[in-house]
């Protein structure tokens, strides 16, 4: 029994709004908010990134593929990272597959494709493009983009980068 306390404890603490709103977008406006942040992925960058970065996600931004220190950035690390891959991998193209919402979060399934124009993560450049699933969770506070969970399957494009 007291197993089952400590999970359901778990589950509320877990499931309680990171920012503290009780914000309900609908799948429209959600996807006015984010897709404005796909489109960075999408083209090479015309314009300072830092401004269009600014217009996109809140002062207080972070991205994070983890819960360990360091596994989370700011909004001027983001506009690093996002700005490195237009260098590395010009062609990438972000699909948004599918959209879910719920409250202020918002649910983003999509592929990513791309040809390096160099080694990536260390793998030698070969010409080759690769195809991977991407699962992004957004929290939107005040008409932006206040926090980014993602996860990327770059095992699955290294895979196809060294397939022979």
């Amino acid at each position: 029994m007291k197993k089952l306390a400590e999970l359901v404890i778990a589950i509320a603490v877990l499931t309680i709004p990171v920012t503290g709103s009780t914000q309900t977008l609908t799948e429209a406006q959600a996807r006015a908010v984010i897709g404005p942040w796909y489109v960075l992925f999408n083209q090479p960058v015309q314009g300072d990134m830092k401004t269009l970065q600014e217009q996109i996600l809140t002062p207080d931004y972070e991205s994070c593929w983890g819960y360990l220190p360091g596994e989370c950035w700011g909004r001027d690390n983001s506009i690093r990272v996002v700005g490195g891959f237009a260098k590395s991998i010009p062609d990438m193209k972000f699909d948004i597959k599918e959209v879910l919402v719920a409250g202020d979060r918002v649910v983003v399934r999509g592929e990513v494709t791309g040809t390096p124009a160099g080694d990536l993560f260390g793998v030698p450049h070969s010409g080759k493009s690769f195809r991977i699933m991407a699962i992004d969770i957004q929290t939107i506070k005040d008409g932006k983009i206040a926090r980014t969970y993602h996860l990327e399957n770059w095992l699955s494009a290294l895979g196809q980068l060294r397939a022979k």
